[in-house]
């Protein structure tokens, strides 16, 4: 695995589903390579905008395995093994461990709101079963306080990044920083790479997001971190529009950009109660026009 700082873009893949509802396996290959042509920083999966709870145990596993040997060490993998119970989430850390992976990462138990006892044994359970750092993705399922995260970090060994994306995130990246422990290696935030810039400014080591756009998300990182916010604010003014759309529309919106970029071949999503309209497709020929010169990976 490369030895870069784990820094900029961590693009999550979504999961293409052919017209048969299967993953299809050609589709999500090219699109990790298209992450890894992008110069992301990372790839964790399957997260939220990958549709995790909608995927079975053999396809949560698909979703570790092929970006695993499609990278090739080439950029970090990060896999999610959150899970209903405990037991579920070490068998997930275990096969993930198997693998290869450089990471893993899990929110608490999401069908119910354990309480901290229940979620420091949950977390301990899966770092006894890696050897690789533990992730913890601070949701609003389970919310917890920076000093409760810090509290992880400390007692529990491997659990050393955060993922904070409880609202408002900007500020508990700031809270959590401030406590100074060398305990927690690196946070990241989340909601879909809208707030990057607040959250660059305030100590964040990146943002994980779904991959449509990770190639401009990923440079705009590098124009923050060297600095130039003049050029890093022109071309994130020119993408929030679309990232705003994904927040509105969901991954029926991301897909369609997947297939405007050359990589999915449909924009099918498991259960959705969202489908693409005409209005939605009229906005997003209207964001897509301008954001296209842009785009910095082309087919």
């Amino acid at each position: 695995m490369t030895d870069k700082p784990w820094r900029g873009s961590f693009a999550i893949p979504m999961t293409p589903f052919d017209e048969d509802d299967r993953i299809d396996v050609d589709v999500l290959a090219a699109e990790i390579e298209f992450c890894i042509e992008c110069g992301v920083g990372g790839i964790p999966t399957p997260l939220m905008v990958s549709e995790f709870q909608n995927l079975s145990e053999a396809e949560r596993k698909l979703m570790i395995r092929v970006p695993v040997e499609v990278a090739g060490g080439r950029v970090p993998v990060i896999a999610n093994v959150a899970a209903v119970n405990t037991p579920l989430a070490v068998q997930y850390a275990e096969y993930a461990q198997k693998l290869g992976v450089d990471g893993v990462i899990a929110m608490p138990p999401y069908i119910y709101k354990p309480d901290f006892a229940s979620i420091k044994a949950y977390f301990k359970a899966i770092s006894d079963v890696v050897n690789v750092p533990v992730w913890i993705q601070n949701a609003s399922v389970a919310p917890m306080s920076p000093d409760q995260l810090v509290t992880l970090c400390e007692e529990i060994e491997h659990v050393s990044w955060v993922k904070e994306e409880v609202p408002p995130s900007h500020k508990n990246i700031t809270a959590l920083l401030s406590k100074g422990s060398a305990a927690v290696k690196g946070v990241m935030g989340g909601g879909g790479g809208r707030p990057m810039f607040l959250e660059h400014a305030r100590g964040a080591a990146g943002n994980v997001h779904a991959c449509q756009f990770c190639d401009l998300v990923q440079r705009v990182w590098e124009l923050l971190d060297a600095g130039d916010l003049g050029a890093a604010g022109d071309l994130f003014d020119v993408l929030l529009p679309s990232l705003m759309l994904e927040g509105v529309m969901g991954m029926a919106y991301a897909k369609e950009i997947m297939i405007r970029r050359g990589v999915f071949k449909n924009h099918r999503v498991r259960g959705s109660a969202r489908p693409l309209d005409d209005y939605d497709v009229r906005e997003i020929d209207r964001t897509w026009a301008r954001i296209e010169p842009y785009l910095l990976w082309r087919e």
